[in-house]
């Protein structure tokens, strides 16, 4: 009786779940997810979980599935270049497109905690900060 309790009470948890690099399959191009400095999640209002193994992958996603983006209750989550495997709030981040951070889908982008931090890691001359809204203006 405890473990199918348990299971129903794991079932009904809505929160990110680990990346198992490696191994898992972006959710937009199935590619499998290798690099913990480009990953992301969305986490639905009900607890479903789509990984990406770069930011513009989930941007893309969302282009195709604008339902998800327009309920306020989804998470979007992104791994930081700076903080390898360190999910925070998509929304709230910084994204510096810079030829020389080589994301897995060629998109070039980087996501920081902040301009500052994404201007430190900027190498190429012609780099562009944006935030959540210009980048999924962008894609």
């Amino acid at each position: 009786m405890l473990i199918v309790l348990a299971a129903l009470l794991n079932a009904c948890s809505r929160g990110p779940e680990p990346i198992r690099y490696g191994s898992d399959a972006c959710a937009h191009c199935k590619m499998t997810i290798m690099d913990k400095r480009f990953a992301a999640e969305i986490v639905t209002a009900k607890g479903k979980v789509y990984k990406f193994d770069s930011a513009e992958c989930m941007a893309d996603f969302l282009k195709d599935n604008a339902g998800l983006a327009s309920n306020d209750k989804t998470m979007f989550l992104v791994s930081y270049y700076d903080h390898p495997g360190t999910f925070e709030n998509a929304t709230n981040s910084v994204y510096l497109r810079d030829e020389a951070m080589h994301s897995p889908m060629g998109g070039n982008v980087g996501v920081f905690t902040s301009e500052a931090s994404a201007r430190s890691f900027g190498k190429d001359t012609a780099a562009k900060i944006y935030n959540w809204a210009e980048l999924l203006r962008s894609r």
